[in-house]
């Protein structure tokens, strides 16, 4: 078995490390790693504003549910209307959206809520933000009065 002679030599040496390929996995790893951690946090925000749409959605129901039922009911349809509009923002409070807006509307036998907030305050992460900052989530729910 012959053995390999080896050159203590520089260029030996840097052109022994240029020819390897161990350790070229940990390489792309670290080169792949901040890539996916950005598509990740992209992938978490977006996630979390649909998340949040469907609570909002939820407690708009609710709140035009408990109206038609007479659950929330003022002397006046605007005070009913104030009431709803209260029950609504005290229930999605924990969300902490300062652009969250609630209107209400009582008409002809129906009761109409519409909630909106900034797509930004939704999102958990401050990571690329800049991006949806034009856009507004909103849901609407409409209700017959039953009482």
């Amino acid at each position: 078995m012959q053995k390999r002679k080896h050159n203590k030599g520089l260029s030996a040496v840097s052109g022994h490390f240029r020819r390897s390929e161990d350790g070229s996995f940990t390489l792309e790893a670290i080169i792949w790693m901040p890539i996916f951690a950005i598509l990740l946090a992209l992938i978490m925000n977006i996630t979390m504003v649909f998340y949040v749409e469907s609570q909002m959605l939820r407690v708009v129901q609710d709140a035009n549910r408990m109206v038609s039922l007479g659950r929330i009911a003022g002397e006046t349809d605007d005070e009913a209307e104030t009431e709803t509009e209260t029950f609504v923002l005290a229930e999605l409070a924990y969300i902490d959206a300062p652009t969250m807006a609630v209107t209400t509307e009582i008409n002809n036998g129906f009761v109409t809520t519409v909630l909106t907030a900034q797509a930004t305050d939704l999102m958990p992460f401050n990571f690329l933000r800049n991006s949806f900052s034009g856009i507004r989530v909103g849901v609407r729910a409409q209700h017959i009065i039953e009482y």
